[in-house]
């Protein structure tokens, strides 16, 4: 017969172990070459305020002077507004600003934000928490 204990504990052990692996697994950051820093720079299309990662859509002209859509990942809402303030009103359609960032290792049009400057000069440096 199995104790009340051992039920409680098979099923703490259980949840402990699988929520691990599925953190893990989801901030693998494997789709970034974490090693190079590329700069971007446009106009703003869209801007999702969302978990688990807020998202920024840029058009860009890119080097052959084509227009291309780049998509920028950056970390979640509640880090981005604790420490920078961020909000559902921080970029608006049509903003010009420059990202620096880590590419997409597949070569596509992605970006993980590092750095937003904003059309005034401001500096936000997403990577560094300042507390």
């Amino acid at each position: 017969m199995i104790t009340k204990l051992r039920c409680k504990t098979f099923w703490v052990c259980l949840i402990l172990a699988t929520s691990h692996t599925q953190l893990g697994a989801h901030h693998a950051n494997s789709a970034y070459d974490r090693s190079v820093d590329i700069t971007v720079s446009g106009t703003v299309t869209k801007w999702q305020f969302i978990n688990p990662h807020a998202g920024l859509w840029l058009a860009v002209t890119n080097g052959n002077g084509e227009p291309q859509e780049w998509s920028v990942e950056f970390q979640g809402t509640l880090d981005l507004y604790r420490h920078y303030k961020f909000n559902k009103d921080t970029f608006s359609s049509g903003d010009e600003i420059t990202l620096i960032g880590h590419p997409a290792r597949n070569g596509g049009p992605t970006l993980s934000a590092r750095i937003v400057i904003f059309s005034d000069g401001r500096e936000v440096n997403v990577r560094n928490a300042p507390d």
